[in-house]
């Protein structure tokens, strides 16, 4: 006669189950955030590798950080990825967006996939407006720092605390669109380029830069922080602050304020001049931060 499991049996069985379960899912869920923060650092690593083959094909300077196209808000625009993938723009349009950063270093890429951040989310901030696709739309999760465009790498201050690959808009992938990383107040026709801090700020081009609305999105894309690509080329994490605080450590956030989950506020840290994103101004020293304004 064959002995089956009491009830009793059976329950323990599955209670040990459920304790084993409730044990090993956090495990797995830090795995796979662990996993995903690897691959982003990959992403970025070989982003920042081919910024550096760009500056040595191309004099040492930095690629153009956005489109000039007439009537454009120049520097605070959205990038087209690829720059040609809406097909009721013109040729002027395509070939313009073509010229700006991601697309300029696009040759330099193993694929488009690593313009995809692992830890962030498709987004389409304006709805569905690819009905006029004639490719497929890039989804890009990274910014480029918009104070370097057309600068030259030798200039750079302080090479390993610079950034110049980050995600300042948080945990999401926008669909066939980058935005700019600080971006330039250039309004005036001409060039638009960095021009260092002085108290005689906001006037004219290159002169003033901010971080875009964050939209409410969490900075938390790994745990408590996210990677940042800097000017040597490497790639590393830093935690940054979260819950509701105004005290963020501008030594290392741009960001000033945050609300729960790592929720960037629309407020950053910016010089003691209010002229430009602390973090991102490429002749700072990293040492001497005098007073930092929160904006």
């Amino acid at each position: 006669m064959k002995k089956a499991f009491t009830l009793i049996e059976l329950l323990v069985v599955i209670a040990i189950i459920a304790i084993l379960a409730a044990i090993l899912f956090p495990v797995f869920a830090q795995a796979k955030v662990a996993a995903k923060k690897t691959q982003d650092l990959s992403n970025q690593k070989n982003q920042g590798t081919a910024i550096q083959i760009y500056l040595s094909d191309y004099d040492d300077n930095y690629p153009l950080a956005y489109p000039f196209l007439s009537g454009m808000f120049q520097g605070q625009a959205y990038i087209d990825v690829p720059g040609d993938w809406d097909g009721s723009e013109t040729a002027v349009y395509h070939n313009a967006m073509n010229a700006a950063w991601p697309n300029n270093v696009r040759p330099y890429l193993k694929n488009e996939q690593i313009l995809t951040s692992p830890g962030g989310t498709s987004n389409s901030p304006f709805g569905n407006i690819y009905g006029s696709a004639v490719k497929p739309p890039s989804e890009v999760g990274y910014s480029f720092n918009t104070l370097l465009t057309e600068y030259s790498s030798t200039a750079v201050a302080d090479v390993a605390k610079l950034r110049v690959i980050t995600t300042p808009y948080g945990n999401r992938n926008i669909k066939g669109l980058a935005r700019p990383g600080s971006r330039l107040r250039c309004i005036a026709a001409g060039p638009c380029r960095y021009v260092p801090s002085s108290p005689t700020c906001n006037g004219s081009n290159g002169t003033w830069s901010e971080l875009s609305n964050p939209n409410g999105a969490s900075m938390w894309m790994f745990g408590q922080g996210m990677n940042a690509t800097y000017a040597d080329s490497h790639a590393k994490f830093t935690r940054v602050a979260g819950g509701a605080t105004n005290a963020s450590d501008f030594r290392n956030d741009f960001w000033a304020a945050y609300n729960a989950n790592g929720v960037a506020r629309w407020n950053e840290w910016q010089d003691t001049n209010l002229c430009h994103t602390l973090l991102f101004m490429p002749d700072f020293d990293f040492a001497n931060f005098g007073t930092p304004v929160l904006y």
